[in-house]
């Protein structure tokens, strides 16, 4: 199964299941998220996903839970090598992401720069 998009096309599921051999193609989304999640079903090969760009000399290939984001605007064409659900994440969410971990990184960095605790001094009326 082929899907194409001649025209915008918008995907309103969270993730397209895709079966083995099945390929999906995109075109115009720098910047936008491929995400692999494994099939559901019991005993199914390990989830690989073949990614090619236009204008990339390098092919990519996703294992479940690992994630692409794509480098140029032109074509692309997702290939499932086995069971899989693709999860495609708008260049916009991407980046509203990456801004959200980047504010909970700094604010945890300020939580763990606390001051060490201060010495009280000698202590005073100690019993010997």
């Amino acid at each position: 199964m082929n899907l194409k998009n001649d025209k915008t096309m918008r995907v309103q599921r969270s993730r397209i299941s895709l079966h083995d051999g099945d390929s999906v193609y995109l075109r115009k989304h720098a910047g936008a998220e491929l995400r692999v999640y494994s099939c559901s079903e019991a005993g199914a090969p390990q989830a690989l996903l073949w990614i090619t760009e236009e204008h990339e000399a390098d092919d990519v290939f996703l294992r479940a839970g690992e994630c692409h984001v794509l480098r140029g605007n032109g074509s692309v064409i997702a290939t499932a090598w086995s069971g899989l659900q693709l999860r495609v994440v708008p260049a916009g969410e991407v980046a509203r992401e990456q801004a959200e971990l980047r504010r909970r990184s700094r604010a945890l960095q300020r939580e763990q720069r606390c001051d060490p605790p201060r010495a009280l001094g000698p202590a005073v009326g100690t019993a010997r």
